[in-house]
């Protein structure tokens, strides 16, 4: 009851706020190509990518959203996506460049540092680009980057915790370097609110 709660939850206030983000990205897909999304939850975007990659792996540490994102695609009939359990932080089940674009969405500020740059030196080995959402840094002035910040203190805990680091770090780009990635372009997006980052 707690995961399809959890999905609701997501998928019903978070996943609307989110929509220009996954249409960014699916903008930067090259038809017939082969994708991973990383820390997928509930498979909005790997499903919504599906309809330009030949074929779409989605994977995720919670297995009951696995789970939750795999009954989306079978009603669907979305036969190029698969979902599977695993952990972003060891993808050697993968061998290098295996895809040709790796995904991930809103998940890099939710990461311990550490943690954020092993998943992104993970996702550079296994495909010739990457293409990470997260949040810009600086968030705007407005209502816009205050509902932002509202968002992440109500995940409270180490997510909050985790999401101050990655504001404090000077967002995305801290990371990037770290995990010696480099830029080939970027684009803000939702009222300066996001920015989508392609990498190679």
């Amino acid at each position: 009851m707690a995961v399809v709660l959890k999905a609701f939850t997501y998928r019903s206030f978070i996943d609307p706020l989110l929509s220009g983000v996954r249409d960014t990205i699916e903008r930067k897909i090259d038809k017939g190509s082969r994708v991973i999304d990383i820390a997928c939850g509930t498979g909005s975007l790997a499903l919504l990518l599906a309809q330009t990659a030949d074929n779409v792996t989605g994977i995720d540490l919670d297995q009951h959203l696995v789970s939750y994102a795999a009954q989306r695609a079978k009603k669907k009939e979305i036969t190029n996506v698969n979902f599977r359990e695993c952990d972003a932080t060891d993808l050697s089940c993968y061998g290098d460049d295996e895809f040709d674009f790796a995904v991930t969405s809103m998940s890099v500020h939710q990461f311990d540092p550490g943690l954020a740059v092993r998943v992104l030196t993970e996702m550079k080995r296994i495909a010739s680009k990457v293409i990470i959402a997260d949040y810009n840094c600086p968030l705007p002035q407005g209502f816009s980057g205050s509902l932002a910040y509202l968002i992440e203190r109500m995940a409270r805990g180490d997510h909050y915790r985790n999401f101050s680091n990655y504001m404090t770090r000077g967002g995305l780009g801290s990371f990037l370097e770290t995990a010696g990635m480099s830029v080939i372009s970027e684009e803000v997006r939702g009222n300066g609110v996001f920015i989508i980052t392609v990498c190679d």
